[in-house]
């Protein structure tokens, strides 16, 4: 019978963090995952807690198929519901790995939801936390970027990371100990990738002193600074940040301009990536740039947002229009961040932005003492060329129109990462 892990208690420790009943874990098929699995279903029996398993199959490698059947083959030896959720819809268009990468956290955040899980664990370990340092160290991230993955973080679901304080090496050596086999993934020798490049140079870097345990350590530790940095900011935003049903911010320079200048340019872009709910900040180079013109009292529009100056103390950041989609009318989100009920469907009917030609069909919209570009982003049920439902601007019809997330969850995405 091999030894416990010493790391088995650091596992149990990291679970302990969170509430759970209901534990998903998703698993690859490589030696991380496995290991996770293991440690799992040990520690799932000893603390009474039902865990299943998911495999993300790409469809992008002829051996995914055998690898999803590797891991459901072993679930079933260890009495574990497993799940394969399949990734069949990528248009073979952009960046492949940052597609594939967003695809797997929908497909597990849709399985999570469908399971009623607590929280899915992921087997990251030390070496992706070393790894990811270093390859943000070359793109010059900050604070933010170089304080690495986060042990915990998501609320929908609740992602942990129970691994993140251990070596590659020691899961590989505990999957040996056990008798356990795992499938390793050709890509992870594959020199295209930036992580693989980083993990070639470890041996060399090591002999710098530069292990990966010191490089993970590094990044944990920022963490802090970067807790410390998004609770300034969320101070900050409730100071000088407005928010409207129309779903746009308005900003009081006066007040923000009293903060630390990295201060005030996470309100930005936190405001750009709530507007927009894009999941990366825009180019610092060109928010600092948009928000020196701002301050002189030039609009601007920046990732998706049309920012309007008003005043020299008041700027209001709300959607580009141009930006905005073309979608046919339905029950469901629009635009990522609206709600369309459609009381009654109308054949051949469009929901896009009011914009300045549906503005015009719309009688004494003046008279909600609302700015017209503010009006003008606002989504609106259309016909041919004629508006006909645009209830934000005055105009009931055959729909209701709402901001999906409340004004709070603008304040709890600032420290929810």
């Amino acid at each position: 019978m091999p030894q416990e892990p010493t790391f088995v208690k650091q596992v149990a420790t990291a679970l302990s963090a969170v509430p759970i009943t209901k534990l998903g874990v998703a698993v690859s098929g490589g030696g991380d995952s496995i290991a996770l699995l293991r440690l799992l279903a040990d520690w799932g029996q000893k603390n009474g807690c039902e865990i299943i398993a998911a495999t993300v199959n790409h469809n992008l490698r002829a051996e995914a198929g055998k690898e999803a059947a590797f891991v459901a083959m072993l679930c079933k030896s260890l009495n574990i519901q497993h799940s394969i959720l399949n990734w069949d819809d990528w248009a073979g268009q952009g960046n492949l790995q940052n597609e594939a990468r967003n695809a797997r956290k929908k497909l597990l955040a849709n399985w999570a939801k469908q399971e009623s899980l607590s929280a899915v664990a992921l087997g990251h370990t030390q070496d992706d936390q070393a790894e990811t340092f270093l390859m943000r160290l070359a793109r010059g991230s900050g604070v933010d970027g170089l304080s690495g993955i986060q042990q915990i973080s998501g609320n929908a679901p609740i992602v942990i990371r129970p691994l993140l304080e251990v070596s590659r090496q020691d899961l590989r050596s505990y999957l040996t100990d056990l008798g356990q086999e795992w499938i390793d993934d050709p890509s992870n020798d594959d020199t295209r990738f930036d992580r693989i490049k980083m993990r070639k140079a470890m041996p060399f870097l090591e002999t710098l002193g530069l292990t990966s345990s010191r490089l993970a350590k590094t990044s944990t530790g920022l963490q802090s600074a970067r807790d410390a940095l998004e609770q300034m900011t969320l101070r900050a935003a409730r100071a000088c940040c407005e928010l409207s049903e129309y779903g746009t911010v308005e900003i009081n320079l006066d007040k923000l301009q009293i903060e630390p200048v990295d201060i005030q340019h996470r309100i930005l872009s936190h405001t750009i990536c709530w507007i927009t709910a894009a999941q990366y900040r825009p180019r610092y180079a060109s928010l600092k740039a948009a928000y020196e013109l701002l301050k002189q009292g030039k609009s601007q529009t920046l990732a998706g947002c049309y920012i309007k100056s008003v005043s020299q103390s008041q700027i209001i950041v709300m959607r580009e229009r141009a930006a905005m989609p073309t979608q046919h009318y339905k029950n469901g989100p629009y635009d990522m961040r609206w709600q369309v009920i459609a009381d009654n469907l109308t054949q051949n009917a469009y929901i896009k932005p009011l914009d300045e030609k549906g503005l015009a069909q719309v009688d004494n919209w003046h008279e909600l003492g609302v700015l017209r570009d503010i009006l003008m982003q606002t989504p609106a049920v259309w016909q041919d060329d004629a508006v006909i439902s645009a209830p934000l601007a005055g105009l009931n019809g055959i729909s209701q129109i709402f901001l999906i997330n409340d004004h709070n969850q603008f304040y709890l995405d600032i420290v929810s990462h």
